[in-house]
């Protein structure tokens, strides 16, 4: 048995790899999905996997978790970068990445990185940032207000 394979049959084995590799915390599993919070250049950095259950996290791709890990630096510059293309006149490298999101009904792509703007009058406003499986950034920003 491979390691995916031995991770797919437990996903116990798939949560701890998953705390390990983001140095992750605050763990909770809900019938909304999976979330917690990981570090990012020591920065906190919240998980979200809405629609999965434990069960469906042990489906991703260890590569594909571990190659985001690796490079995600150069995907949030990515990011950065499409945000101030579409808003010259911010300055978007004050932007702290706040969300890495998954969604399993896959409205933001593969994944999205999610960027706190602040308060706005509707309400807090997120950028998102959009990538697909090949970690290939999507030009096309995502706003969002809570």
């Amino acid at each position: 048995m491979n390691e995916n394979e031995e991770n797919n049959s437990n996903p116990n084995t798939y949560k701890e790899d998953l705390l390990t590799l983001w140095n992750g915390k605050d763990w909770e599993n809900s019938n909304a999905g999976i979330y917690f919070t990981g570090k990012y250049f020591e920065k906190e950095v919240n998980f979200n996997f809405t629609g999965y259950s434990e069960k469906d996290m042990s489906l991703l791709p260890d590569d594909f978790m571990q190659r985001l890990f690796r490079e995600l630096e150069k995907l949030d510059d990515e990011a950065h970068q499409v945000i101030q293309d579409a808003h010259p006149n911010e300055d978007a490298s004050e932007l702290n990445l706040t969300e890495i999101i998954f969604d399993k009904s896959g409205c933001y792509g593969e994944f999205a990185l999610g960027y706190d703007v602040g308060e706005s009058p509707a309400g807090r406003l997120y950028i998102l940032v959009k990538f697909d499986k090949q970690l290939r950034v999507d030009k096309k920003l995502i706003y969002e207000t809570y």
